[in-house]
């Protein structure tokens, strides 16, 4: 055994010394790239990023002044078909007051050998495409030609940005594994960077200093008048230190998605840098968001986001028709806020602060979220109800564990009532209620900004379980052939989510569903009640025949009573998890099913009541079975009343589920009597 594993040790340390002794050089790919057939550390991995090379530095030019520099050198082999996509690549240069990125010098070639010959393909115009993207980024996008199985392909470029405030997010994991990476990040002592990491692999950073310096060459003139003008020209030197982070590491694994994820960009590892201040010589610090009051005061004092909420008369006579004669303040929000939401449109742009101005956007009926969510602020105001500005940080989004500027995204509202109720308002979604928000925003986090510039963290994560309700009463044959009807009732986020997802489609298509998922032979009778009824559950109902569910073999029957309602495999199959479980707001399914079985015959096996539950009160599941006058009758109530399960409890969240799965497949045995 101990020789096993010295054989072992000295497998990978070779396969590591000969990862970080190999020099990757543009344009030199080597036959041993392009012949490898798998990764040697991952066999399943269908690309891999054979080196990477990412550098960052502030950089003074004599016209613009300092300018933020990326260069980005990577090579990536493609070992088949389901590599493909890392074959393009996307980025997103950023716009602003008449300022933008700008990429340059992009360059890349695909590689592929023939007949012991290496063959190199050039990136070409045709495969870059250049879009805006939206109202604050341009996107250029490439996909490298002539790529087939086994392809190596190499790319590199450069972004220069006069934006300072944010260095641009560095992946040190993907997901696919990384043979090779080396960062470097350099910054003038002038300008100070708070650093943010996520994931759960080791960051070898190593922090130096070097001295760097600024010649400015200066012209000057002498004479005046009828005297001779001469010119005389000097230079003067500014010597300051530069700090340098640099990372260095070898086989980076893949980042692999669980079930349940939510945001994974929350777990992948990766360093953040954001300007915190900047001190040039003989001048005072300018701060620019080292405290959640700064960031705050930041936003509220821009002119497209404070000012915005001051603006009444473009919709002051709307709005005093609405509310005219109602003094209830409940009826006042519930007016405002459906007078929003029918009369405005999002165009899908999220931004803490205005575009065109909620004056511009009241006018055309479309805006970006802080253009209606600041608009329905400011009328609740005007109405004389108490309502606050929410900036978010939505689901796509790092959580913002620190202040800063950048991880919010999006704008809803908030209300405080005299008794005390507080709801959260979301315009931009036509299906929304108070206190059911979009999945975008319930999985984010958020910050309530008062007018007094303070600001308050808040969750939007609902304290008490959704509910789904199924029911069924069908009978079954000696044929094995189970026929009747089944009610599905829909609430609160779960009521919210059908409607987002199926609203707009037929009664066909709503039906198709179920004929889908669970294998019904025949649906018939389909209707479905409470779709625009907003704040009241969803009800679908039809009639099925299902013929794959019951197996009859002689005169014994055999099925689970759950029928096409239950769960058939555990989705957590991973033997452990580094990040936690997150399934948006707690939830309810609960499932009553009465089955009449065939005359002639007698249960004589049926799954018996049992109950379990996973620690700290975080989910439940029951089984209740019964059988009377030929009738079996199953309650099931399985629940999770944790949004968001921490990763230590994975191994009792999988067990928990083994179990539900065990326990919905046990099986009724009829026999003919």
């Amino acid at each position: 055994m101990k020789s096993l594993y010295k054989l072992i040790t000295m497998i990978l340390l070779v396969v590591s010394v000969s990862s970080t002794a190999q020099e990757y050089k543009f344009g030199k790919v080597s036959k041993e790239e392009l012949l490898e057939s798998s990764y040697e550390l991952d066999s399943s991995a269908n690309a891999a990023i054979l080196y990477e090379n990412k550098k960052v530095s502030i950089l003074y030019n004599t016209s613009t002044g300092f300018q933020l520099i990326t260069e980005v050198f990577k090579r990536v082999k493609l070992y088949n078909k389901d590599g493909f996509d890392y074959a393009s690549e996307e980025m997103l240069l950023y716009k602003s007051g008449g300022n933008n990125e700008t990429i340059s010098g992009l360059k890349g070639a695909t590689y592929n050998i023939s007949d012991d010959k290496i063959i190199k393909t050039k990136l070409k115009k045709e495969g870059i495409f250049k879009s805006e993207f939206s109202e604050n980024y341009n996107q250029q996008k490439f996909t490298m030609p002539a790529i087939q199985e086994g392809s190596v392909i190499e790319y590199k470029y450069k972004i220069i940005s006069p934006f300072l405030s944010t260095i641009d997010r560095i992946y040190l994991q993907r997901e696919i594994p990384i043979k090779k990476l080396e960062v470097k990040v350099a910054s003038p002592e002038y300008f100070n960077y708070k650093k943010f990491s996520t994931g759960y692999i080791p960051i070898n950073l190593k922090e130096s200093k070097y001295n760097d310096k600024i010649t400015f060459n200066n012209k000057s003139r002498s004479g005046s008048g009828f005297t001779k003008t001469n010119s005389s020209f000097s230079q003067s030197v500014v010597e300051f230190v530069v700090n340098l982070d640099k990372i260095s590491t070898v086989n980076v694994p893949a980042f692999v998605e669980e079930p349940y994820s939510g945001n994974v960009e929350n777990y992948i590892s990766s360093l953040s840098y954001e300007l915190s201040f900047v001190k040039f010589p003989d001048e005072p610090i300018d701060y620019r968001s080292t405290t959640w009051e700064d960031v705050v005061k930041t936003i509220y004092q821009n002119s497209n986001f404070g000012a915005e909420l001051k603006k009444t008369k473009y919709y002051k006579e709307d709005i005093d028709q609405l509310i005219t004669g109602v003094s209830d303040s409940k009826k006042k929000v519930s007016l405002i806020y459906s007078f929003v939401k029918n009369k405005m449109n999002w165009n899908k742009n999220r931004s803490v602060i205005t575009n065109k101005g909620v004056r511009k956007a009241y006018k055309e009926e479309t805006g970006n979220t802080a253009e209606i969510n600041l608009m329905l602020t400011s009328m609740l105001t005007y109405a004389n109800i108490e309502a606050n500005p929410v900036v978010v940080s939505t689901s796509d989004r790092l959580v913002s564990l620190f202040p800063t500027l950048n991880g919010f995204n999006y704008v809803i509202s908030r209300v405080k009532l005299e008794d005390g109720s507080i709801y959260y308002l979301d315009a931009t979604d036509k299906y929304g209620i108070p206190n059911i928000l979009p999945n975008r925003v319930v999985r984010g986090t958020g910050r309530v900004i008062a007018k007094d510039k303070t600001s308050q963290m808040v969750s939007f994560r609902p304290a008490k379980p959704s509910v789904n309700r199924y029911s069924i009463q069908c009978s079954i044959d000696d044929q094995g052939i189970a026929k009747g009807r089944l009610n599905a009732n829909y609430r609160d986020y779960l009521a919210h989510n059908f409607r987002v997802r199926n609203a707009g489609k037929d009664d066909a298509a709503k039906a198709k569903r179920f004929e889908s998922r669970y294998g019904i032979s025949e649906l018939d009778e389909y209707s479905i009640k409470g779709v625009k009824e907003y704040g009241k559950g969803v009800t679908e109902r039809f009639s099925f025949i299902v013929e794959d569910q019951i197996e009859a073999i002689e005169d014994e029957i055999f099925f689970s009573p759950l029928l096409f309602l239950r769960d058939k495999e555990n989705v957590f199959k991973s033997d452990d998890r580094k990040y936690p479980i997150d399934f948006g707001y707690g939830f309810s399914n609960r499932y009553m099913v009465n089955i009449k079985i065939p005359e002639g015959y007698e249960v004589v096996e049926c799954p018996k009541t049992s109950a379990f539950k996973l620690p700290d009160n975080m989910g439940k599941f029951s089984f209740r079975s019964n059988v009377t006058n030929g009738v079996i009758q199953v309650v099931v109530d399985e629940t999770i009343t944790a949004s968001m399960i921490p990763a230590n409890y994975y191994p009792a969240i999988k067990e928990f589920y083994n179990q539900v799965i065990q326990k919905e497949n046990e099986q009724v045995v009829l026999k003919k009597i």
